[in-house]
C-alpha cells in the first residue's frame, strides 16, 4: 500500500509492503501523515506559528524556548556545520531570500548585496542552552532555515514509528531522500535510481540496491533559473551566499542515518568531489557524485560495497 501527500515543501510517498491487514496499513500511513504534518509545523520557516519562526522572530532580541525535536535537530546541524568546515549553514536563510531561487522573485543580487548578506550567515552565533531548551540567534537579521535537513529528520522519524507498528518491509520517499525498512517481501533489496540532473524527471543515470538504510541525492535540477547561459540553482555556498560552483551536478549519499545524509549532502556538494569524499571518508559515509565534466566519481561503497552503483549507459550524465 502507498500514501502521498505534501510536507516540507515537497511531494511524499511512502509505501509499505508488510504483510498485515489493509486496514492496519491504512491506519499506519496516516499516523505516518501526521506525524510529517507536526514536524513540518514545528520546523518550517515559511510558517509564522512555527517554533523556528519564532526563533527567527526573535533574532538579536531573546532566546525562545524550543521542543525536544527541534533543540535536538539544530544541535545536529551545528555538529555538521563544524565538521563540513561550515560548507553546511543552517543560517543560510537571508541568503536563500536574497535570491529567493524558485519563486517569483528569483534574481541576481549584486556582489555588494551578498557581502552584507555575509554577516548574517554563521551557524556559531546559534546559542543552545540546553538546560533551559532554548535557542537564541545571536545577531539581528539572522534566520534559520532547516529546508537542508528536515526531510532527513522527519525520514528517521517515520522510520522508527513505523518500525514500532511491527513494519518491516517499506520504501519512504521525502522528495529525494530515501529511506527504507528492509528489503522487498520477495527478499529482494530496493533499487532506487540516481536522477539525471540533466534530464526530466524518471531519467537516471543508474541504480544502487538499498536494504535498511539511507540514500539522500542533492542536485542543481531541483530548484534553478538561467540567465545567459548559466544556470544558478538553489544550493547555496554559506561562504560566498552564491550557488556553489564546485564542478558538480548532483551529489547522492548514503548511510544509516537520514538526518546526518540530508545535511552533510549540501556539504558534499558545496566542497566538490575531492574534498566531499575525504569528508565522507572520515564521517563514514558514502558518496557519489556526478560531475559537469562527465565524470562518475564515488566512495568504495558505491563502486563495490553495499550500495554498488550500476550505470545505465543510455542516461549517462
Amino acid at each position: 500500500m502507498e500514501k502521498g501527500f505534501y510536507s516540507f515543501g515537497t511531494m511524499n510517498f511512502l509505501r509499505v509492503e508488510t504483510a498485515m491487514p489493509e486496514a492496519e496499513k491504512k491506519a499506519i500511513l496516516a499516523e505516518a501523515q501526521a506525524l510529517c504534518a507536526r514536524l513540518d509545523d514545528m520546523l518550517s520557516a515559511f510558517k509564522p506559528d512555527s517554533e523556528i519562526s519564532r526563533v527567527n522572530r526573535s533574532a538579536g532580541r531573546a532566546p525562545v524556548a524550543v521542543s525536544p525535536d527541534v533543540f535536538r535537530l539544530l544541535r545536529r546541524a551545528k555538529d555538521i556545520s563544524e565538521a563540513s568546515g561550515n560548507a553546511f549553514d543552517i543560517t543560510i536563510r537571508p541568503a536563500a531570500a536574497l535570491w529567493d531561487i524558485g519563486h517569483a522573485g528569483q534574481r541576481i543580487p549584486s556582489y555588494a548585496e551578498r557581502l552584507e548578506t555575509r554577516r548574517l550567515v554563521d551557524w556559531r552565533l546559534l546559542e543552545l542552552d540546553e538546560a533551559a531548551q532554548t535557542a537564541f540567534l545571536r545577531r539581528r537579521g539572522q534566520s534559520i532555515d532547516l529546508g537542508g535537513i528536515a526531510k532527513g529528520y522527519a525520514g528517521d522519524a517515520v522510520r522508527e514509528a513505523l518500525e514500532a507498528r511491527g513494519v518491516d518491509s517499506a520504501l519512504l520517499n521525502f522528495g529525494g531522500t530515501i529511506l527504507t525498512i528492509g528489503g522487498r517481501t520477495d527478499g529482494s533489496p530496493w533499487r532506487v535510481g540516481i536522477q539525471n540532473p540533466l534530464l526530466g524527471r524518471g531519467a537516471s543515470v543508474g541504480s544502487v540496491p538499498l536494504t535498511e538504510g539511507a540514500l539522500v541525492t542533492s542536485g542543481v535540477n531541483e530548484r534553478f533559473f538561467v540567465r545567459k547561459g548559466v544556470r544558478y540553482h538553489h544550493l547555496l555556498d554559506p561562504r560566498t551566499c552564491a550557488p556553489a560552483r564546485s564542478g558538480v551536478l548532483s551529489v547522492t549519499a548514503a548511510g544509516a542515518n537520514a538526518t546526518d545524509l540530508d545535511g552533510y549532502t549540501t556539504a558534499f556538494f558545496v566542497l566538490g568531489p575531492e574534498k566531499g569524499i575525504a569528508l565522507a571518508e572520515r564521517t563514514g559515509l558514502d558518496v557519489l557524485y556526478l560531475t559537469d565534466d562527465g565524470r562518475i566519481l564515488a566512495t568504495k561503497g558505491f563502486a563495490d560495497g553495499k550500495y554498488r552503483f550500476t550505470r545505465n549507459p543510455a542516461r549517462s550524465a
